[in-house]
């Protein structure tokens, strides 16, 4: 090793550079986004209406929710049994604790993916086949023995096929909720983009799904049990009086949202940047100080980001509030007392008026408040802060 040369285990070789704790970290921020996202939305799009819940009285019902254990209780109940354990599924678990387990096979199923992507090409296909043998002599085989083996008897040996067959339908209840769980681990710790953005994806459409199926135009025609999210916004309680519970929840999963994909993104876009540096390049000490700046910075501004982007939106959803209360202030009327307690302001399009109100006060300000220039002061205070730690 020459002397202007860092040694192999700080180098910007990817091997080195994936046991960086800096990558870690953003890879395991990603991570518990993710679970954290799960949680959120198995809370918020998991429950079945009450209505729906009370007209099956004490039998086992479903309806197209976000959550897997109630669909397989159903399913259970209606062909007599499961094919994959309980011990797999949650099934004998309650509460938090039903993820457990499938989160668990998430887990070994990434591990075994990304084994199988450091093997070679052709280990890669066999893997493949080998599973598709097996899938379909598991489907077929017992199948085909009972239908030689026992001509003269009565033509059942098509209850041989109702095991895979079940088994697939089971995999569509889990895969509802873990699907994009098992996309966004295989994006994150195998450096997929497309699995990221698809995990976002999945989970976007889950969202516009809920709301078209409980819009009160279609539960009229059609109700399939969903538990519709209420109108009104509700009471700002939290946060010293910025949100309400229902904003907290829906701000919370699309912060996790933004903070899943943004870290996730963010290693890969590092370890891109590190494998295309010339072979010298990578035990440059000028490009390894650069490196480690600019992914400790990332790391910060993250972090940052975030807060700001969680503060201003809840800022912006009572913006309405904040204006009719400095109307009222400075005019002393009841006006503004009136259009306080107004309905419409609770309602989805009333919090969208006041974060376009939000959205214009802003901009404006920028005739008045140089944004760029503060933003400077706080990006060159921050520069000083860490110089002055290093």
């Amino acid at each position: 090793m020459s002397a202007n040369e860092v040694p192999m285990s700080k180098s910007l070789n990817i091997k080195q550079l994936r046991r960086r704790w800096q990558i870690i970290i953003l890879q395991l921020i990603s991570t518990a986004s993710l679970i954290l996202l799960m949680q959120r939305m198995t809370r918020l799009y998991g429950t079945c209406s009450d209505s729906f819940i009370e007209s099956y009285g004490d039998s086992l019902y479903w309806c197209p929710a976000y959550e897997h254990t109630r669909g397989l209780r159903w399913f259970e109940q209606e062909t007599g049994s499961l094919v994959l354990p309980d011990f797999l599924t949650g099934l004998d678990q309650t509460g938090e604790m039903t993820v457990a387990a499938p989160l668990i096979l998430c887990f070994a199923i990434t591990a075994a993916w990304i084994y199988a992507l450091t093997r070679g090409d052709s280990t890669r296909k066999w893997v493949n086949i080998g599973a598709a043998v097996v899938f379909f002599a598991w489907m077929l085989l017992p199948f085909l023995i009972s239908w030689i083996t026992a001509l003269n008897h009565p033509l059942n040996h098509i209850d041989h096929l109702w095991g895979p067959l079940l088994f697939v339908f089971e995999l569509v209840f889990l895969g509802v909720v873990f699907a994009p769980v098992l996309a966004g681990i295989m994006g994150i710790w195998g450096l997929s983009k497309k699995f990221l953005t698809w995990t976002v994806g999945y989970y976007l459409t889950v969202i516009g799904i809920h709301a078209i199926l409980t819009f009160e135009g279609i539960t009229e025609s059609v109700d399939l049990g969903l538990n519709p999210l209420p109108g009104q916004i509700g009471e700002a309680t939290m946060w010293g009086g910025l949100v309400s519970p229902l904003a907290l929840d829906l701000i919370e999963i699309a912060i996790l949202l933004l903070l899943y994909l943004e870290s996730g993104s963010a290693v890969i876009s590092h370890l891109e940047y590190a494998s295309l540096l010339p072979k010298d390049a990578k035990r440059d000490p000028d490009f390894v100080r650069q490196f480690e700046n600019v992914v400790n910075g990332h790391l910060v501004h993250l972090i940052g980001v975030m807060s700001l982007v969680a503060l201003t939106t809840a800022i912006a959803l009572e913006f309405d509030d904040f204006l009719i209360s400095t109307v009222g202030a400075l005019s002393g009327g009841q006006w503004s007392g009136q259009v306080k307690e107004s309905l419409e302001l609770q309602l989805t399009y009333g919090k969208v008026i006041s974060a376009g109100l939000f959205l214009v006060v802003v901009a404006g300000m920028r005739f008045i408040l140089p944004w760029q220039r503060v933003t400077g002061i706080f990006e060159t205070a921050l520069l000083r802060f860490r110089s002055t730690e290093t």
